[in-house]
């Protein structure tokens, strides 16, 4: 057993996982949910194993998966007890048997390297998890307004309506930035960045994948990913849209400039804000990733 087959998933795309093995193996000879009951009579014991299954949620369990018909059967006519054996495999273990099978091939390419890279390619990259920039900027903004209403002082008596009509106006203008932030990952994924020194990769991950809702809790962790290739752009020439996956992809650069313009203004810029981007330049790479881990 070597150290980089212990791995600690974040996220692994099941579906893609064990399509993978499916063609690999032609094919599963045996794909049940582990599940048993016991009779005994006459201190004899009899195990009787049942139960398939292959709903979405499949590899979410343990899973018992004959890959290559690895079943063992011992018996004591003394006793006459039989027992039958198959190997249980989890959706990690499943990923593990994929790498594996990737790197024996020498099908799996390593490192960030957009001039030795086709469409196509399996790679494994690591480095720094983040948000997409456009989503983190829009996400601290909301919190920008959120913490100012809890330090804010309440109003004089006679500044009420004022007061009532300016936090309208907030609330509304906080509306809009969730509606847009959601319009980014109305299509059931996300994407995140993998920043590399050779380049930047962006993920394009589909929510439902993920081990923890709460994503703060991986962004600005170090992990490796295992993915396929979608998009490559290999200099500065090209770039990456953050939008192409909502309606404003369709908007000219002149109008989104515009439109984004009302986030960078004077009273924005006392605040440490990130930078607020709509494209990543190359070289990058679009990855669907298989698997984030540790």
């Amino acid at each position: 057993m070597k150290a980089d087959q212990l791995m600690v998933p974040v996220y692994i795309n099941e579906k893609i996982v064990l399509d993978m093995l499916a063609i690999i193996e032609d094919g599963f000879s045996t794909v049940s949910q582990v599940s048993y009951t016991e009779h005994k009579d006459n201190s004899n014991s009899q195990k009787l194993e049942a139960g398939v299954s292959t709903s979405a949620t499949l590899l979410s369990k343990l899973l018992k998966i004959d890959l290559k018909g690895e079943l063992s059967h011992s018996g004591n006519s003394g006793e006459n007890e039989s027992v039958a054996k198959e190997k249980v495999h989890t959706n990690l273990s499943l990923l593990s048997k994929f790498r594996t099978f990737l790197v024996d091939e020498k099908i799996l390419k390593s490192g960030f390297d957009v001039t030795n890279m086709k469409i196509g390619d399996f790679i494994e990259i690591e480095g720094e998890l983040q948000k997409n920039p456009l989503i983190n900027y829009m996400d601290i903004f909301v919190d920008l307004f959120r913490m100012a209403d809890i330090f804010s002082e309440k109003p004089q008596l006679g500044g009420k309506t004022q007061a009532k009509a300016q936090k309208q106006q907030e609330n509304e203008t906080v509306k809009q930035i969730k509606s847009f932030a959601d319009e980014l990952k109305h299509s059931g994924t996300i994407d995140f960045i993998l920043s590399d020194a050779a380049g930047t990769v962006v993920l394009s991950a589909q929510e439902q994948y993920l081990s923890n809702d709460n994503i703060s809790e991986i962004i600005g962790g170090h992990f490796k990913i295992l993915g396929k290739v979608i998009a490559i752009c290999k200099d500065e020439t090209e770039n990456i849209d953050l939008l192409r996956k909502t309606t404003l992809s369709i908007l000219p650069i002149d109008l989104l400039t515009e439109l984004f313009s009302g986030f960078q203004n004077d009273d924005t810029k006392q605040f440490n804000l990130p930078e607020l981007k709509t494209q990543i330049s190359g070289p990058a790479v679009i990855v669907i990733p298989v698997a984030i881990y540790a």
